[in-house]
């Protein structure tokens, strides 16, 4: 068997280890130096390890390896790589287009788009997602509202079951009032 070099004893490649005496057993501690800022990670490690399950340590702690990135600095690269991710032409034309069928048909007063329109339509005419058109729409134009003859209907279906419900409680309170003269009636009269 061929005996490898432990990079963080031999302190190549940016990787370097500590031993020091400690109560029982030396005590380790590997350390690794990121090539982008002066931070170098740490780990203490309770018991002797090949060099790669200490590089799987301080890659379970976010860092990247070869080149060494500490996680600080792979959250600022990712921040970067985001802010600068810029649409194509294509989707930019797209996105002209739907902000033009927004403007075009759907009323934001009203909360409503005019007669054959919605968002599913602007979606497959551009070829956005529709969650994205929503989205949007929602944002800059606003939310759907219901028409105002759908609001009045609903109105006047709650007054009805609410108008319903009170005729009934009634009716049912002048039966209970019957039947319980009905009863005080029968009991003097036995047949």
């Amino acid at each position: 068997m061929k005996h490898r070099e432990h990079s963080y004893r031999n302190g190549v490649m940016g990787r370097r280890l500590e031993t020091r005496p400690g109560v029982g057993s030396p005590s380790a501690t590997a350390f690794i130096q990121c090539s982008r800022c002066p931070h170098e990670g740490s780990l203490k490690l309770s018991v002797r390890m090949p060099p790669e399950q200490i590089d799987k340590k301080f890659t379970q702690a976010g860092w990247a390896l070869d080149p060494h990135i500490c996680p600080g600095c792979r959250t600022k690269a990712n921040e970067r790589k985001a802010m600068s991710a810029k649409p194509s032409p294509d989707a930019m034309r797209a996105q002209a287009q739907m902000f033009h069928l927004l403007q075009t048909h759907f009323d934001p007063n009203k909360g409503a788009f005019a007669d054959g329109w919605d968002d599913a339509r602007i979606a497959a005419d551009t070829g956005l997602n529709v969650d994205f058109v929503i989205g949007y729409r929602e944002t800059c134009f606003g939310k759907l509202k219901e028409p105002e003859e759908v609001q009045a209907l609903r109105s006047d279906i709650a007054a009805l079951e609410k108008l319903h419900q009170e005729t009934s409680a009634s009716f049912l309170s002048e039966i209970t009032t019957l039947k319980q003269q009905l009863g005080a009636i029968s009991a003097k009269w036995v047949f």
